[in-house]
């Protein structure tokens, strides 16, 4: 029975708790602070170490977070690693029939999920406004199912792919 507004501060300081876990998991590999701006994130990434933020801004998820901060440091691709394996054209848990994408343009994703809800606690592999960053920065996104990190591995070392690539280019995306 909360507002919105309410509901998304709660979902960021969830999001940094769970930030907080994730440096205490990668110890002295993680920067020791949960970055809480863009421009914290840049200045943290100086140490070398792995940058962890959660959300920060209301009205957006981490998924927008970790799309501008791509953008901003002119990432090579964009990672979201998700509990699906992959971009369908509807939630693959509530449809059987859901169709996987292995590649799709940054205009197909938008199509896809431009018909997702806005609100906190919607679930979408991905927000509005994080496709329309992938579209305009034209850097490559890969989703990828989180439920088995070696997943994350097998993408960036192995060029292993078993997600989703939204690309402009028919270039090779994987392994960096």
């Amino acid at each position: 029975g909360i507002d919105e507004g309410t509901a998304d501060e709660i979902g960021i300081l969830v999001t940094r708790l769970n930030a907080t876990l994730l440096i205490a998991a990668l110890g002295e590999a993680a920067y020791p602070k949960v970055a809480e701006s863009h421009s914290e994130a840049k200045k943290f990434a100086e140490s070398k170490k792995i940058v962890v933020m959660g959300g920060i801004t209301p009205g957006q998820t981490t998924d927008a977070v970790a799309a501008v901060l791509a953008e901003r440091v002119q990432a090579d691709v964009f990672v979201n690693v998700t509990s699906v394996n992959g971009i369908y054209d509807k939630d693959p848990n509530k449809y059987a029939g859901a169709k996987h994408h292995r590649t799709l343009t940054p205009q197909q994703l938008l199509g896809i999920v431009g018909k997702g809800g806005l609100g906190a606690g919607s679930h979408n592999v991905l927000d509005i406004i994080a496709a329309r960053v992938v579209e305009r920065s034209h850097i490559p996104l890969v989703v990828l199912d989180g439920t088995r990190p070696e997943n994350l591995s097998d993408a960036l070392l192995l060029g292993k792919c078993d997600g989703s690539i939204v690309s402009g280019t028919k270039k090779k995306i994987l392994p960096l």
